[in-house]
């Protein structure tokens, strides 16, 4: 069975923005989806990030699929060069993600610069890769999201959400993330 692991961003929680619908949506089709809770605080720590991922997450297979978004692609990324070193997983979704500082938020740039991603491993070991991104997203401009996308050689899908993602700018639900993982989920049996 599918287990669907979800990492959210910069001072958010699994109660926003998108999260409880994708939530609600996994509920509907059986599926196993978990939101990872991560430290909100506005100067985040990469190895507090880390921990909490490492805390949450029991094991995964090659039936596995992350969504993160945001600052979480960062930690996402980080944490997948660590773990799959000799694992696979199926899928990567990665909504509003960079690869490096964006030139804003100086206090998130201590947390970017800690994170060691290893892009060709994540080539070799995640068997489909996505990024979504938004040409409206002023907090992480399209660019960036494509030049993530071909250091992964990923799938790219523009958002028909000109924003973040977030729910301060009515992003409730993300239909194209959604979309994307579902063909990839293996149900349990009734």
């Amino acid at each position: 069975m599918t287990q669907v692991f979800v990492i959210h961003g910069y001072t958010a929680s699994p109660e926003e923005n998108w999260f409880p619908w994708m939530q609600q949506q996994a509920n509907q089709a059986g599926a196993s989806l978990k939101v990872l809770r991560l430290d909100p605080t506005e100067t985040p720590s990469l190895v507090v990030w880390e921990q909490q991922i490492d805390e949450q997450i029991e094991s995964i297979d090659q039936h596995t699929i992350f969504i993160a978004h945001s600052l979480g692609c960062i930690a996402t990324l980080h944490y997948l060069s660590r773990v799959l070193q000799k694992q696979t997983i199926r899928q990567l979704v990665l909504v509003a993600g960079f690869n490096g500082r964006l030139g804003r938020l100086e206090q998130v740039n201590p947390f970017i610069d800690a994170a060691k991603i290893d892009f060709e491993l994540l080539k070799r070991q995640i068997e489909q890769r996505v990024v979504i991104y938004s040409e409206g997203d002023d907090r992480v401009a399209a660019h960036f999201s494509l030049e993530q996308a071909k250091s992964l050689d990923a799938d790219v899908i523009p958002a028909q959400h000109q924003g973040h993602f977030i729910d301060s700018e009515g992003c409730t639900e993300l239909p194209e993330v959604w979309q994307a993982i579902a063909k990839n989920l293996v149900l349990k049996a009734k």
